[in-house]
């Protein structure tokens, strides 16, 4: 079954996908623990954007979270890399950024192991950082030079952001994710579009490791309690 990832986005040092009620981050991510989730997907969206960072508050939320957290945003250069890894955070997600080295990301999964995920960010058949809008190529050029880096360090996960559809609700391209699930030859972990409880059960058909649920879960398309029974 595919690992379930909630998502908690945090910018200014508040969640922003709350539709409404508490945004203090810890508390939304401990409400989505209560419901089962047994991973936490934290994005610091300040760091993501190049606007600043919010590492202090992630440290400390990844201290206090009571399950794994995944840490993304904005973690493309060794500083910022050494940060997130110090936070204690269970695994964190590179920005496809970080792709522009693919030695260097070599280097760190040597050290790190599965410690380290990597980010694809895909618009179209594309490659193209949300954050910094950089175009790094096709899909298939991207993904071809990703799995010769690393040959014989496999990432912990590739992290495969649908940018087209990421907040949107329309449906999970399961064309794409079953492609980059073949092509990349390790665990890939989905997001965007998910819709329906329908886009889990197909997503687990096209083999992925992993799911990142947030926009679904924050508009009540359905409940985790409800995603996790339908996988189980």
């Amino acid at each position: 079954m595919p690992t379930l990832l909630a998502a908690v986005d945090v910018a200014g040092g508040r969640a922003v996908q709350v539709v409404d009620g508490d945004d203090d981050p810890l508390r939304v991510a401990l409400g989505w623990v209560a419901q089962g989730a047994r991973w936490i997907h934290l994005v610091d969206l300040d760091r993501a954007y190049r606007r600043g960072s919010d590492l202090p508050l992630l440290t400390h939320l990844v201290a206090a979270l009571p399950v794994p957290v995944q840490l993304s945003g904005g973690l493309d250069r060794p500083e910022v890399v050494d940060q997130a890894l110090a936070t204690g955070a269970r695994r964190i997600n590179l920005a496809v950024t970080a792709l522009r080295d693919p030695g260097w990301v070599a280097g760190l999964l040597r050290e790190h192991g599965d410690r380290v995920a990597v980010g694809i960010d895909v618009l179209g058949d594309r490659v193209v950082a949300r954050g910094s809008g950089e175009d790094l190529g096709p899909v298939q050029e991207v993904v071809a030079t990703a799995r010769a880096a690393f040959l014989d360090e496999r990432p912990g996960a590739y992290v495969v952001a649908d940018a087209r559809r990421d907040g949107r609700r329309t449906g999970a391209d399961l064309r794409l994710f079953r492609g980059l699930v073949e092509a990349l030859g390790a665990p890939v972990v989905a997001s965007g579009g998910v819709a329906t409880l329908a886009d889990l059960v197909a997503l687990r058909t096209v083999g992925v490791s992993g799911i990142v649920l947030g926009s679904a879960l924050y508009h009540r398309a359905f409940t985790l309690t409800e995603a996790l029974e339908v996988l189980g």
